[in-house]
């Protein structure tokens, strides 16, 4: 848990005499409550934006690095020294910004990160932390450790020199190993950005939804996992381990369906039906016991594999047994069976054609894979590239934004995202999602890669098939042109070839008994796995108490801000899929209890109040919660002045913990009394010290000459 203690921007300019001569604004914060009021457009957002930006966060503002701040704090800015005057522009030079934090063992630190550089060697993408205060922070008498940590690249939650990894330890958070899609191992720390994004909700997405700014890292119901860590419940670390076997039970089942699946390809090579094989997957040894083969002899007969295999033993005994035919003797059976040949010949040569027609398809499908493979890799270097040519802040070194690869100016209109309308991704959000499309398709190829192998033996056997008849009907053609004296060549043939199909019913008995093993082993992992699922309990009675009394905390708040879109009974904090651990509406009274969005079933306004109302409820009981929200103007969609009053009370009570609110003043609220923002009305009931006010100049924007 930590608090902030201060903030301050530093920026020389063109006008500055001085290396000290610096411009910027300097704010101190208490525990509890922290209100920064001001009229539109005196520097609310810049403030709050350098919070943001000093802890690593402006990913959740939708930017990387510096790109996430106003330009008054990058390129230029303007200051008037009275009311009547024309206003002076000052340009920026360089600027840094300096956050003093403080966490719950007391232990104090100075986070420095610049914005504009005045030298090559200091990065956007670095944070120095200094292991003193900022009253400290220059005191050339003392040894202070400074160390330096990068943001906004992989690994900044688990390598030891990433900022986000030095963060968690400071502010005392372990965070866990979660389920992630876009990791090779498929498992990575719960971000600390994504934790954030139930601390801080900004002006312009935050209040659409719960968690609307949370960056997309392929963590797996990445919205649970942030209450069950907040809250503290014992489901997050089960989950995860649930998560692991779930996996190894889902690679057990495909390795079921293949082996089930490879009986089919038996059959195919035998002309044989394997009878008992289990639809689903199954631990009752008994049933796998059962699959067989049995083959037709005639239309509507069946024998057994064992009676097949006497019956084509018999065969071959007799034909030894017996001296060679002469062509006469069997001339009326000869002319039969080689139209049956001829028959089996043409049926299996249209198999094969089309088995050959699906197998190119298929090769197709293959390639085609393979050539998406080949462009979403090359879209991943790309966007690694592009990352690099961002990081590197390559488009801004000539002081201006211009194309990396023509020179050519881009002015801030032209990258503007004020009126784009559909969702947007940021450059790493893009990448983890084409990371995570080829995993997809990967998974696809090396399915379809299987297959095709399968049926490339099989066609081969089909084939091989198909030579064997054609050598007997070539054989049984000599025999019917031959004299009627000699000896008939087919029935040498049809010996040999009887021959070979017991060796091959011998190779059948053997393959089924082979995979019938496979799948006793399979039965029996996936045995232990339900095993090992089952022991790990669902620690349910500890958890739900911490949901309960969340729950309550949560209404109470809801209620107490004048929500009044549904009854009280009709709202609950949802237990299970979907809108876990959310807000849910429920239609007791028609008998409907299927959860609904509580988005959808509240006005505009009342959905703003359960944002204030699941945050604060996160806050107060949130065992791992960081001890830090911030709302930026949290009077939207025609809430009332009753409504952001009730707020700012339930805000000052919560004394332990640090709430920060920007707000605007004499704003209008658009509602149906015609409010306006009231900060006298706001803090009357409020004790002088449970809050601290911000209040920013009337006439004067936040930034301005620093005191030296």
């Amino acid at each position: 848990m930590f608090k902030i203690n201060k903030l301050r921007a530093e920026i020389l300019t063109d006008k500055s005499e001085d290396i000290t001569d610096l411009y910027g604004f300097d704010i101190s914060f208490d525990q509890g409550l922290n209100i920064i009021a001001g009229p539109n457009s005196r520097g609310k957002t810049t403030i709050n934006t350098c919070i943001y930006y000093a802890l690593g966060m402006e990913e959740l503002l939708g930017a990387h690095n510096e790109k996430a701040l106003d330009k008054a704090l990058k390129e230029e800015f303007a200051i008037k020294a009275c009311k009547n005057e024309d206003s002076t522009t000052y340009f920026v030079h360089s600027s840094k910004i300096i956050l003093e934090i403080e966490n719950e063992n007391g232990e104090i630190v100075c986070l420095e990160r610049y914005i504009k550089p005045n030298n090559p060697d200091l990065k956007t993408t670095n944070i120095i932390v200094h292991d003193t205060s900022f009253e400290n922070i220059n005191d050339e008498d003392s040894e202070i450790i400074r160390s330096v940590y990068f943001v906004n690249s992989r690994g900044n939650n688990e390598d030891s020199n990433g900022f986000y990894n030095w963060l968690s330890q400071f502010i005392n958070i372990n965070l866990p190993q979660v389920s992630n899609g876009s990791r090779t191992d498929n498992y990575s720390p719960l971000y600390l950005q994504t934790i954030f994004s139930a601390l801080f909700v900004e002006q312009t997405k935050g209040w659409s939804d719960f968690f609307a700014t949370m960056p997309y890292f392929g963590i797996t119901k990445a919205k649970e996992k942030i209450v069950e860590f907040i809250l503290g419940l014992n489901e997050i670390s089960l989950s995860t381990q649930k998560d692991i076997l779930n996996k190894e039970k889902n690679i057990i089942t495909e390795d079921w369906k293949r082996k089930i699946k490879a009986f089919s390809y038996l059959e195919k090579q035998t002309n044989s039906t394997i009878i008992n094989i289990p639809e689903e997957l199954t631990t009752d040894n008994t049933e796998i016991n059962k699959i067989n083969a049995i083959f037709s002899t005639a239309e509507d007969e069946k024998i057994t594999y064992s009676e097949f295999l006497n019956q084509k033993s018999g065969e071959v005994k007799y034909l030894e047994n017996r001296p060679l035919s002469t062509i006469k003797e069997n001339r009326e059976s000869t002319i039969l069976e080689f139209n049956n040949q001829k028959d089996e010949y043409q049926t299996l040569k249209d198999y094969i054609e089309k088995f050959e027609n699906k197998l190119r398809i298929e090769k197709q499908q293959f390639s085609s894979l393979n050539n998406q493979i080949s462009i979403i890799e090359s879209e991943i270097k790309d966007h690694i590239n592009l990352q690099k040519v961002f990081s590197e802040n390559i488009i801004n070194k000539r002081g201006a934004n211009q194309c990396p690869t023509c020179s050519q100016e881009v002015t801030t209109n032209l990258i503007s995202t004020n009126n784009i309308k559909i969702p947007q991704l940021t450059l790493e959000e893009n990448t983890n999602f084409l990371r995570s499309q080829k995993k997809i398709i990967e998974s696809s190829i090396g399915s379809l890669k299987e297959t095709v192998n399968e049926k490339e033996a099989l066609l081969l056997y089909f084939k091989n098939s198909l030579r064997q008849k054609e050598i007997l009907i070539k054989s049984i053609s000599k025999d019917l042109i031959s004299d009627d004296r000699a000896f008939s060549e087919s029935e040498v043939v049809k010996k040999l070839q009887l021959e070979k199909e017991i060796e091959s019913l011998l190779m059948l008995q053997e393959s089924i008994s082979e995979l019938k093993e496979e799948l006793v082993t399979l039965a029996n992992k996936y045995h232990n796995n339900n095993v090992k699922i089952g022991n790990l309990g669902e620690s349910e009675t500890e958890d739900e108490t911490k949901i309960a009394n969340f729950e309550t905390k949560y209404k109470r708040f809801l209620f107490d801000f004048g929500y009044d879109s549904n009854e009280k009974y009709q709202i609950s904090i949802n237990r299970k899929e979907p809108f876990k651990y959310l807000p849910v509406y429920i239609n007791k009274k028609e008998g409907v209890f299927l959860p609904q969005s509580i988005r959808i079933n509240s006005s505009a306004s009342d959905f703003v109040r359960n944002i204030w109302a699941y945050t604060l409820s996160l806050l107060s009981n949130g065992v791992n919660h960081p001890g830090v929200i911030m709302f930026d103007e949290p009077g939207q969609h025609r809430t009332n002045l009753s409504s952001l009053k009730a707020l700012f009370k339930t805000s000052s009570e919560i004394k332990e913990r640090q709430t920060i609110i920007f707000t605007s003043i004499d704003k209008p609220l658009h509602n149906e009394e015609n409010e306006k923002i009231d900060l006298d009305i706001l803090i009357e009931d409020l004790e002088s010290s449970s809050y601290k006010l911000i209040r920013l100049d009337n006439v004067h924007k936040v930034i301005r000459k620093l005191s030296i």
